[in-house]
């Protein structure tokens, strides 16, 4: 944000989702205007404009960028929310399923990142990319979610150290299991969430407006020093 402008502009991925949704909700309640990206158009109620992405398409994700800019001036802040996810044993996963997760989680946000750096290297700005502990500690079951999202930390990383003198900041938030439409087949497992909270040293699973509170800090004035870095919101599970 600068002097001149009141109110920032926040581009957010996945808005229609569980955790796009609180983040839209978060940022709007502390002065943004949010425009959602989605498939479809998509978008909470909370959102002030609407666009449509495919994270699968370059030109969607130019496209997206240029639309908010049109409708909301410019972008402050990208959050790349958007991400899907394929459980299963790595030995019997079809490659095709394996490229659908890298195509979105990974390559999408490589898209999104690279399709907002014009807008935001006129003046600085901000990137949250969503990660997850599946990027930092190892989980059965979940290696291509989980190779995505440390490509995604890494790429954090990278941008941060290449983008510093353009003024952007670019950082991850990694929460622990979320209950979202994304986490609904293994919720009502109760073999399956009994192993995971024993991994969660606080025991619980994160609710959406905790990350969502932690994107909105992670972009703040208050952690203009903190660049690169990925915040976990996982209950100490990244500390086993």
């Amino acid at each position: 944000m600068t002097d001149s402008q009141a109110s920032p502009v926040a581009l957010v991925t996945g808005a229609a989702g569980g955790i796009g949704t609180a983040i839209c909700d978060e940022l709007a309640a502390h002065g943004y205007v949010v425009v959602a990206a989605d498939l479809g158009g998509a978008a909470p109620a909370s959102a002030t404009h609407a666009v449509e992405l495919d994270l699968r398409s370059g030109d969607s994700c130019r496209a997206a960028v240029a639309a908010a800019v049109e409708r909301a001036g410019t972008v402050d802040l990208l959050v790349n929310n958007a991400g899907i996810n394929a459980r299963g044993a790595t030995e019997t996963m079809p490659e095709e399923v394996w490229h659908d997760v890298v195509e979105v989680n990974l390559n999408g946000t490589f898209r999104m990142c690279q399709a907002v750096y014009p807008v935001l290297s006129t003046r600085g700005g901000n990137i949250v990319n969503l990660a997850s502990t599946g990027g930092l500690v190892a989980i059965a079951g979940s290696a291509m979610y989980g190779v995505t999202k440390a490509g995604v930390i890494q790429l954090t990383k990278i941008l941060a150290l290449e983008w510093a003198g353009a003024k952007i900041r670019v950082n991850a938030v990694a929460p622990t299991i979320v209950p979202s439409p994304m986490t609904a087949d293994v919720l009502d497992n109760e073999d399956y969430m009994t192993a995971k909270l024993a991994t969660i040293p606080l025991g619980r699973v994160v609710r959406p407006e905790e990350v969502a509170a932690a994107v909105r800090w992670v972009a703040s004035a208050e952690a203009a020093m903190v660049t690169g870095h990925t915040l976990c919101v996982d209950g100490g599970v990244s500390v086993l």
